[in-house]
C-alpha cells in the first residue's frame, strides 16, 4: 500500500488543496492520500485558526466523494502543537509502512524552512518527501540539510483560504473555490464573520 499525508490547517480546505492533491496522487500512484488537519501548528501561531472539530468536518465533507482521499484526525485527537515527525510515526505505525511506500506531501516553501521543523532528519527516516513544485520559491539545494525530494509537478492555483475568509467577512461570493458542501457549511456555522472566531 501506497500512502501519502498532506498537512495544513485547513482553515477552510478548498479546491486547490484537492487539485494538487489529485496531481500527488496520480503522480506517486498512491492507494491512499490522508489530509491530516493541525490542532495547532506550530508556523501559524500568530492568527487565530477555526476550532478544529470546524476544520476536521469541513476535510471530511470535502473528501466524501473521492474514495483515494481520506483525512487522519490524529493531531487533533493529541491536541496541543502539531509536530509532523509524531503524525508520520503514528501513522507509519497504523498502516504498516515502511519509507519505500510512505510519503510526506509539503510545498516548496516549506522545504525552504524544512530544517527548521522538528526532528527533520528523523522525518527524512520515515517517510519520503514529495515537494509540490508550484509556487515562485526557489530553493538553493546547497542550503538544504538533504540532497534528494521527490518532485511533484503541480498547476499554480492563486486560491488561498486567507482570501476566503477575507471574502466571507466582507459578504462577498466563495462559490466555485470550494466544494459547494464546505460553503453550506461555513455558513450554517457562521464560520470568518466578523465576531466569528
Amino acid at each position: 500500500m501506497r500512502v501519502a499525508i498532506f498537512g495544513g490547517t485547513f482553515d477552510p480546505i478548498h479546491q486547490a488543496h484537492l487539485i494538487l492533491a489529485e496531481c500527488v496522487r496520480e503522480q506517486l500512484d498512491l492507494d491512499r492520500l490522508l489530509f491530516v488537519p493541525s490542532a495547532v501548528s506550530p508556523h501559524k501561531l500568530d492568527r487565530p485558526i477555526s476550532h478544529p472539530h470546524h476544520r476536521l468536518e469541513m476535510v471530511r465533507l470535502a473528501l466524501q466523494n473521492n474514495p483515494n482521499f481520506g483525512f487522519c484526525s490524529e493531531e487533533i485527537e493529541r491536541g496541543g502543537t502539531s509536530f509532523t515527525v509524531d503524525t508520520l510515526d503514528q501513522v507509519r505505525k497504523k498502516y504498516q509502512l515502511d519509507r519505500s511506500n510512505f510519503f510526506l506531501v509539503i510545498g516548496a516553501d516549506n522545504l525552504v524552512e524544512f530544517h527548521t521543523w522538528k526532528e527533520p532528519e528523523r522525518i527524512l527516516r520515515l517517510a519520503q518527501l514529495a515537494v509540490l513544485a508550484r509556487t515562485r520559491v526557489e530553493i538553493r539545494k546547497e542550503s538544504l540539510l538533504f540532497r534528494e525530494y521527490l518532485r511533484i509537478d503541480a498547476p499554480l492555483i492563486e486560491i488561498s483560504s486567507s482570501r476566503i475568509r477575507q471574502l466571507v467577512c466582507k459578504g462577498k461570493s466563495i462559490r466555485y473555490l470550494l466544494p459547494d458542501a464546505v460553503i453550506d457549511y461555513i455558513h450554517k456555522h457562521h464560520l470568518y464573520l466578523p465576531d466569528s472566531v
